[in-house]
């Protein structure tokens, strides 16, 4: 009888291990290509600028000996000190912001009860099907009349008054897996709306933050979008808007031919140093991160 169990098991065993064996191949064959162009772009940043224009088949290890000056000649010939400063005091501004004013409107969807309450809540999420290029003339000229151009707050206090939509959605959804019963005894205990957000909602929502913390770093991180429109002095440009011009003011002119030769070690340098950041915080809120996600339901 074992014996007859055991062998109609075994096809079944067989097609499991099998569809988990193709799983593994296909994710790893993805994590190949996608971490492909990062290993070419770390590898190049060691290298000079004749090896890279003269491989003919990419070579991932770089010769002997490593071009590390790459890195300290783009660093000063992009004035990467004043745009990383730009861009680390946009970027917390807009973390800090959006954290705390998405968190406080997802609390308000998730625990108050208000008459359309649901409806307001689909026209918040409504907002993410509108482009944001169809928005951007009147927005432009808003800020143009408030006197804002030129400066941070266009970068910065949008995200004060509620975070996004998305970053509202993803709170309120994990907000709502965590029990009433904790809001009733906060209730009891003499809590107002205000104290159960600070002292139940917030300490129990930490991984949904550390999701939306990385949402929103890379968000202000990468955006070449606004700094592109609103600031015009490079006093105030970010690192995208930044290296949006370094070909420019970095091209040569190969005499007699008139070939322009971009200097791409220094691009790749770039690209890393500004790349490293970003790979910190995901290492680093990984775990809450992945918990984050899951628990909020945004899991494909």
């Amino acid at each position: 009888m074992a014996t007859d169990i055991r062998q109609a098991d075994s096809p079944w065993m067989y097609r499991r291990a099998l569809r988990q064996t193709l799983n593994y191949l296909v994710a790893i064959a993805i994590g190949i290509i996608m971490i492909f162009p990062l290993l070419w772009m770390f590898s190049g940043a060691l290298k000079t600028k004749e090896m890279l224009l003269e491989e003919t088949v990419i070579n991932l290890i770089p010769p002997l000996p490593w071009q590390w000056q790459n890195f300290i000649e783009a660093w000063t010939a992009l004035a990467f000190t004043r745009y990383l400063i730009n861009t680390l005091i946009i970027t917390v501004a807009t973390m800090f912001g959006g954290l705390l004013s998405a968190s406080m409107v997802a609390y308000g969807f998730a625990r108050l009860r208000f008459v359309g309450r649901n409806f307001l809540f689909f026209i918040v999420l409504g907002t993410m099907m509108v482009p944001m290029q169809v928005t951007a003339i009147p927005t432009f000229l808003l800020f143009h009349r408030l006197g804002w151009l030129n400066t941070y707050l266009p970068l910065i206090v949008p995200m004060w008054m509620g975070g996004g939509a998305f970053y509202i959605f993803l709170l309120r959804q994990y907000i709502m897996t965590i029990p009433t019963e904790l809001d009733d005894a906060a209730k009891i205990d003499g809590c107002s709306p205000i104290g159960i957000y600070r002292h139940v909602i917030l300490p129990n929502i930490g991984p949904a933050l550390a999701a939306a913390s990385i949402f929103l770093f890379l968000h202000s991180w990468n955006d070449l979008w606004g700094p592109l429109i609103y600031l015009t002095d490079d006093n105030t440009w970010t690192l995208a808007r930044g290296m949006l011009t370094f070909k420019r003011t970095l091209a040569e002119v190969r005499h007699g031919g008139g070939l322009r030769q971009y200097q791409i070690h220094w691009f790749l340098s770039l690209g890393t140093m500004t790349m490293l950041p970003v790979l910190f915080i995901y290492l680093v809120l990984q775990r809450h991160f992945v918990s984050g996600v899951v628990t909020s339901g945004l899991k494909g």
